[in-house]
């Protein structure tokens, strides 16, 4: 097995996609190789302890595998050429991620893999001349056969889409249960497998958002959501922050304080637990640019008299909240 192919199935190995057979044929050609299973191993600890990085996805770094093979030196011993191996590939995996990168299916007919990291963002733009930008932690595979009669791409995670204009190709987004087709729009698709819902949010032109036999036309400034338990669609009100990930900031209006924490969770990525119902009732408005939680709360606080309590990642909302409004 040469380098480039080892380095890619250590990365396979550890990032979780290799299937059972897989990996036990890899698992058999390090007994076989003893200064690969060692240098596999060095690898295994620089990985493990570079784990601030949560990488939820299948990797093929050639981005990687390029940088690297411009400093492996091939006139080194071999066994301190695996260990040096293992040490620079640990570090450019983390070079890549830190980007977002590209994760590349090769061979005749394989989709392409567009990954986010926990933390950032990235743009990505297609062959159509369609842009997406998909949020941290998402997938968006793009099928081997993209435009060509129909493009077509999945995600897992949520993204904001352009879509270039092309009647006859139309472009269909499959997620969890649901598929969005249009043919030339903008609109923002949040699937993220831990929650409940599949929702969509539309900026321009029109949607066709469907699950098993249900269909629902979206039009600019309408927004939906999949239930994933039942097989629901429905229309959804107040999305005000559906783009607020995009756009980073956060607006509301005269909105319900349980509606504000659902989406202060959804951007910051944190635990909010309201402590007493009534406090749903109250009501709050204000606009927020480059937003900052702890700074949110303390205009909540003002606003409504609530006060909150902070362990770890998690935040405990309490007072005497307010009257239902008529």
């Amino acid at each position: 097995m040469n380098d480039q192919k080892f380095f890619d199935r250590c990365a396979q190995k550890l990032s979780g996609a290799f299937t059972s057979e897989e990996e036990s044929k890899f698992y058999d050609y390090l007994e076989n190789n003893p200064d690969q299973k060692n240098a596999f191993h060095d690898f295994e600890k620089q990985w493990e302890t570079s784990g601030k990085l949560k990488l939820k996805y299948e990797a093929d770094p050639q981005l990687a595998w390029e940088k690297f093979s411009e400093l492996k030196s091939d006139d080194q011993p071999t066994t301190v050429r695996w260990i040096h191996f293992a040490t620079r590939l640990a570090a450019m995996i983390l070079l890549t991620v830190g980007l977002g990168f590209l994760i590349r299916e090769f061979g005749k007919n394989e989709p392409y893999h567009y990954a986010t990291f926990e933390g950032e963002t990235k743009w990505v733009v297609l062959p159509d001349s369609s842009r997406i930008k998909l949020n941290e932690s998402t997938l968006l595979t793009v099928a081997s056969d993209f435009n060509m009669e129909e493009r077509n791409v999945s995600l897992k995670g949520e993204a904001f889409f352009e879509i270039s204009r092309d009647e006859s190709k139309p472009f269909i987004i499959q997620t969890e249960g649901a598929k969005t087709q249009v043919l030339g729009t903008s609109f923002n698709i949040r699937a993220i497998e831990e929650e409940d819902n599949v929702e969509i949010y539309v900026v321009s032109g029109k949607v066709s958002f469907s699950a098993k036999d249900s269909e629902l036309i979206l039009t600019q400034g309408m927004a939906a959501n999949f239930d994933k338990s039942n097989d629901l669609l429905a229309l959804e009100e107040n999305q005000a922050n559906a783009l607020a990930w995009h756009v980073n900031s956060l607006e509301f209006k005269d909105a319900p304080l349980d509606k504000v924490f659902a989406d202060l969770q959804n951007y910051f990525d944190v635990e909010i637990v309201i402590a007493n119902d009534k406090i749903k009732n109250c009501r709050f408005t204000g606009e927020f640019k480059k937003p900052k939680l702890k700074e949110i709360l303390k205009v909540i606080a003002i606003s409504t008299g609530i006060t909150h309590t902070e362990n770890n990642n998690s935040y405990t909302i309490q007072g005497e909240g307010c009257s239902p409004q008529p």
